[in-house]
């Protein structure tokens, strides 16, 4: 039914008319912000990173040191790819760089957050942003350390966000080639 066409007063089958008069209405169902992806689930699949981030900047589970590494560097990315292929959207590729985004951003929080912590990001940084930050003198080269760490957390998540966008996109046009899509009321996530 059109949703111009829906009659003002609730529909007891339908559940997004039950659900109107709760006062959590709409919290969990509405969608995450230049997305067709709900907020819970956009929220999520940046949540799946944390752990790695968290436990590699913390030196607790040393980058590349062992299957548990991969296990926590890898899950989210193959859930990613999951809902990606699973999921029915009308802007596949849009949720997947938007969730990119959001996962670089919180790559940038917990490293600034840890910074100065124990073995974290401030005292072992990538080699690259050293050579970058010897270029500024003082306060400018810990400002050039930080911004270069925080591009590179920014490009791995939207890098990641595009790579799964484009297999949205793929698996959307798949089922609608195919005749698959229910269209988007019906979707699975």
């Amino acid at each position: 039914m059109n949703q111009q066409h829906k009659s003002a007063t609730p529909n007891a089958t339908d559940p997004t008319q039950q659900s109107s008069h709760h006062p959590d209405a709409g919290r969990l169902s509405s969608t995450f912000p230049l997305t067709d992806m709900p907020a819970w689930l956009a929220l999520l699949l940046v949540a799946l990173g944390v752990p790695r981030t968290v436990l590699a900047d913390l030196d607790i589970v040393a980058p590349e040191s062992g299957l548990l590494y991969y296990i926590l560097a890898l899950t989210p990315f193959a859930v990613w790819l999951g809902v990606a292929l699973a999921r029915r959207s009308r802007r596949p590729f849009m949720d997947f760089v938007i969730v990119g985004a959001l996962y670089g951003l919180s790559l940038v929080v917990i490293h600034q957050v840890l910074w100065g912590v124990g073995p974290s990001l401030g005292h072992n940084p990538p080699a690259n942003a050293v050579e970058f930050a010897d270029h500024f003198a003082g306060g400018w080269r810990d400002l050039a350390l930080r911004a270069y760490t925080s591009g590179i957390a920014m490009v791995i998540g939207i890098g990641s966000g595009l790579i799964a966008g484009l297999v949205a996109l793929g698996a959307n046009a798949w089922r609608s080639k195919r005749g698959l899509d229910a269209g988007p009321s019906h979707r699975c996530l």
